[in-house]
């Protein structure tokens, strides 16, 4: 099945922006409208307690029956077109109305006497009340004082109507909402740019990566002004271009050089073949022929198993078949193989056997590596020179020498003699050293973990140190 593409990161972006920015806003004129509400009630209940304090004051001085002017006045230019009306209401403790503002009666009826029963002495009693006809009004009843300790209760009771409340507080729920809608689209239209702006320095990054093919693998990513989070994945990604470009540049030569170096023993071949069948020839030319034609094949075969040697070396993962070996048992052995080949080329092989000193490693290994530093320092020790062997070790480390009287390596040389086909022709080169040696002992000591050391001088010798870890198994020698 096909893989459902997912949702833009600017788009996510976007509307997690929109979303949180818009609840901002939302939250925040919610509390504005509650908060107005809420002060808009209390500034009712003042005015309330105003005129019930200032009727309080007047009601001693004027008789119970005589009924409050009419509150319909001329108002002045200056005053609000929606002034809210108060009424005010006197009654005796049976709940009859002594006196009344003109038109209450049609506006509220009075309260019942167990309403004016539970009317406290002090607090009163504050109720919100809405008429048959739908007005909101906010009543507030309280007790009269009296003239003296045996007058009659009275009440009184003062009611404000709220739909002028309610008109401005609808007027500003409509004016919310507009400024709502407008804050939602202004939330996603900046939401939009900001996703944009932050999302251009990954589009570069993108662009740049799109361009990069096998024959452009020199480009990077510029840094320059890109944001923290970035800076440090573009320099990751160029620090991979790095190792791509050069493990590329690395494959290409090793091509070339595996290409030149099997060209030779082909070539020698077909030449070798192609003069025998020219013409007619003895049985023993015939097999001087094979003899050469078979040096060049064992030529050809042990390059080709030095090669995948390597390969396998550098990308497979299995572990090395370690075991505790006597380090002092596998030089002698080591030199002993080889000692037939140092004695014929008049060179004295000396072996140097650390007793007691074991190591865990791979054994086919360590005896290959070592064997390859022999065989490199006989090949390249003159007449009456020296080979040796030596080794020892501490705690956490195994240490074995190889070194001769060879001519040497000159230090221009010295970074470069363990790469592969890497041969120093002017002193080292050899028709049957292909230039892999070295650069097997490298492999065989990297598997290990450990490291390899070169000391060289013209004229004077050379000397190779492998450092590999001993493990739990070394033991101390001196």
């Amino acid at each position: 099945m096909a893989r459902r593409r997912s949702a833009s990161i600017a788009l996510r972006m976007t509307l997690w922006y929109a979303l949180s920015a818009f609840v901002t806003v939302a939250l925040a004129t919610g509390l504005l409208y509650w908060v107005l509400v809420g002060s808009m009630y209390r500034e009712d209940l003042r005015d309330l307690a105003d005129n019930l304090n200032n009727a309080e004051l007047l009601l001693p001085l004027s008789s119970p029956r005589t009924g409050f002017a009419a509150s319909h006045q001329q108002l002045p230019s200056w005053s609000p077109s929606h002034q809210p009306e108060i009424y005010l209401r006197v009654l005796d403790g049976a709940g009859r109305t002594l006196t009344e503002t003109p038109g209450m009666a049609r506006k509220l009826a009075p309260p019942s006497p167990s309403e004016l029963a539970a009317v406290g002495a002090a607090a009163g009693e504050r109720r919100d009340v809405v008429t048959p006809s739908g007005e909101p009004f906010l009543s507030l009843v309280v007790r009269a004082p009296g003239r003296g300790a045996d007058a009659p209760a009275r009440f009184m009771q003062v009611a404000m109507d709220r739909g002028h409340d309610q008109y401005l507080l609808a007027r500003y729920r409509g004016r919310l909402w507009l400024v709502l809608g407008v804050a939602l689209l202004s939330c996603s239209l900046v939401g939009y740019l900001i996703a944009r702006a932050g999302m251009r320095p990954i589009e570069t990054v993108g662009r740049t990566a799109a361009r990069i093919r096998a024959t452009t693998l020199h480009e990077r990513i510029d840094t320059g002004g890109l944001p923290a989070e970035l800076d440090e994945l573009a320099g990751s990604f160029n620090g991979m271009l790095d190792r791509l470009e050069q493990s590329f540049r690395h494959v290409s030569q090793f091509s070339d050089d595996v290409a030149h170096e099997l060209r030779t023993p082909v070539g020698n071949l077909r030449g070798e073949i192609e003069v025998a069948l020219s013409r007619p020839r003895s049985g023993k030319a015939y097999r001087d022929v094979l003899e050469s034609c078979l040096e060049e094949c064992a030529r050809l075969s042990n390059l080709i198993g030095t090669l995948l040697f390597l390969a396998r070396s550098e990308t497979s993962a299995q572990s090395l078949r370690r075991e505790s070996i006597d380090v002092g048992r596998e030089l002698e052995k080591v030199g002993a193989y080889y000692g037939a080949l140092a004695e014929e080329a008049g060179i004295d092989l000396a072996v140097r056997p650390a007793k007691g000193v074991r190591a865990e490693l791979d054994r086919i290994l360590f005896q290959q590596a070592i064997g390859n530093l022999v065989s490199n320092a006989i090949a390249h020790t003159p007449a009456g020179g020296l080979v040796s062997l030596a080794a020892h070790a501490d705690r956490d480390a195994l240490t074995v020498s190889v070194s001769d009287t060879g001519c040497g390596i000159g230090a221009e040389h010295l970074p470069r003699v363990f790469e592969r086909f890497y041969r120093v022709d002017s002193a080292r080169g050899s028709s049957a050293n292909v230039g892999l040696g070295l650069a097997v002992v490298k492999s065989i000591v990297a598997r290990h973990g450990g490291r390899i050391e070169l000391a060289s001088q013209v004229g004077r010798g050379t000397k190779v140190t492998l450092t590999l870890p001993a493990r739990s198994g070394a033991a101390a020698s001196a």
